[in-house]
């Protein structure tokens, strides 16, 4: 490639900077006075002295990265290595390369890629253009290499954004004074949402399917906000793989994930669109949490159930290996629905009477686990997201930030780095290109 004959890039080629030479306005020259002074209103451009909005260049071009044409696109045959090429377009991009365990540190690149375009001697003209995934009627944001941010640079910025709980205008401040990468907050939310859109066929392809041929799933809902109004993120968690998805608080969200054919065993809370799956376990910390506010009431009637219930419990959760027997006797649930004066035993003995099968069936089955913390912990990051950024402004920004927890969570619990996973797939993707499998850390 390096011996091919370059042709300079003129007028054509070339990228407008603050720093290039602005050509003498003829015009203006010839005749200063028709000019105007001030903008008229309709015209195009910015007015005279207004801030305007591009970009400045703090950081000098560390590396010109060339990009030609391989062969041409009318004939299909490669070019010569005499073949004159041109520069048509260019564009600057920012990345960061981080060093390793011998050479730790953060080395900034500030990349200038020029592209270039040839004539055949069939007469077609090829191009060297930019990486582009094709456009999705579901995504807002664009997946291309013409793009400011590199992808270990979207990697940084979604760690910090997600993981560290940064806010935009944060994340501008901490790369203005440490790295001296001059960011605006449009473009900083625009490389979280690309990121998200890059390894959504992650979630999609292998982690769902990898979740659906799980022995055993966790699953758990808590609130969320999106756009001031209240929808849930709900998790679904297996031994290496956590999917997260926000929605109504509805059976619907289940059984689009899930649906009505996923036959093992799920470890639950008591909420009631659960109850469509036969192999239930039911979480046994929300009973014990529930039979001890009873037995510390005022209540003389609702002391005694309470205290009844916490101390079966107990001594279940310590023999579990070895009792096979029924926890208690249903009748005196049933005689407390019926007659207890006091709401709360009701409810309780309710909830023990429809959850009856699924919260004796782990004595059958002693190695599954008694308590649903699995799914609780995987939600409680989340949760402080939620409370520091008051949730997303709209779906895009929800879903942005559920396949991105995904992501972040099945790398961890595969012990992989999830932004250096992020960061190749933003490149894959911008390539057009599959996106790499999360695999496990050798």
């Amino acid at each position: 490639m390096l011996d091919r004959c370059l042709v300079e890039p003129g007028e054509r080629g070339t990228t407008q900077t603050q720093d290039s030479p602005t050509p003498p306005n003829t015009l203006e020259t010839a005749n200063s006075e028709t000019i105007p002074t001030t903008k008229k209103r309709g015209q195009p451009g910015r007015r005279k002295g207004s801030q305007g909005y591009s970009r400045v260049l703090t950081l000098e071009v560390t590396r010109i990265q060339p990009h030609y044409p391989a062969e041409c696109t009318g004939c299909c045959q490669t070019f010569k290595a005499d073949t004159v090429f041109r520069a048509w377009t260019g564009h600057y991009e920012l990345e960061i390369n981080v060093g390793n365990a011998s050479q730790p540190g953060i080395v900034i690149e500030h990349i200038l890629h020029r592209y270039y375009e040839a004539d055949c001697s069939c007469g077609h003209g090829t191009r060297a253009e930019p990486g582009r995934c094709a456009d999705e009627p579901e995504w807002s944001v664009a997946l291309t290499e013409w793009h400011l941010c590199g992808p270990n640079l979207v990697g940084l910025i979604v760690c910090m954004a997600l993981q560290l709980r940064v806010s935009r205008r944060k994340i501008k401040e901490f790369l203005k004074d440490w790295l001296h990468i001059d960011l605006n907050t449009s473009t900083i939310n625009q490389c979280i949402h690309e990121a998200g859109r890059a390894i959504s066929p992650v979630v999609t392809e292998q982690l769902i399917p990898e979740l659906l041929a799980s022995d055993l799933l966790h699953i758990d809902e808590t609130a969320w906000k999106e756009a001031g109004k209240l929808v849930w993120l709900w998790a679904f968690v297996s031994t290496y793989t956590v999917v997260y998805q926000i929605g109504k608080r509805h059976r619907l969200v289940v059984q689009h994930l899930l649906g009505n054919l996923f036959n093992d065993f799920i470890m639950t809370d008591g909420f009631s669109v659960y109850r469509i799956f036969p192999k239930r376990l039911r979480c046994w910390a929300h009973l014990i949490r529930k039979a001890r506010a009873l037995h510390q009431s005022l209540d003389l009637d609702a002391q005694d159930f309470g205290s009844n219930l916490l101390l079966v419990l107990t001594l279940l959760m310590r023999n579990i290996y070895q009792l096979r027997e029924d926890p208690c006797d249903a009748e005196i649930l049933r005689e407390i629905h019926q007659t207890s004066a006091r709401e709360d035993c009701r409810k309780l003995a309710h909830e023990f009477l429809n959850d009856w099968d699924a919260i004796v069936r782990v004595v059958e089955t002693p190695t599954h686990p008694l308590t649903n913390n699995t799914a609780e912990r995987s939600l409680r990051h989340w949760v402080i997201l939620r409370k520091v950024t008051f949730g997303s402004r709209h779906e895009q920004g929800s879903r942005v930030v559920a396949l991105l927890a995904s992501v972040i969570g099945s790398a961890r619990l595969r012990q992989v780095n999830p932004w250096s996973f992020i960061a190749q797939a933003v490149a894959n993707r911008r390539k057009n290109l599959a996106v790499p499998v999360l695999t496990m850390l050798a």
